[in-house]
């Protein structure tokens, strides 16, 4: 059981580590992540091209 644990706990942390490595070297989504930390979702690159291809699907309080 604590080696299944164990290995759990190394995938976490490996697509943890892997998912931090992605935001620091791609630009869309360092702004993306940078835009969360403010807490202004409309200046993201990445949920404008979103909201272009899925309009019925609104973040927030639910109106456009």
């Amino acid at each position: 059981m604590e080696r299944g644990v164990k290995a759990l706990l190394r995938i976490l942390f490996a697509a943890l580590l892997l998912g931090l490595l992605v935001i620091a070297f791609h630009p869309a989504y360092r702004v993306t992540a940078q835009a969360l930390w403010r807490g202004d979702v409309s200046a993201s690159p990445i949920a404008g091209s979103n909201q272009a291809y899925y309009p019925d699907v609104v973040v927030g309080e639910g109106t456009r």
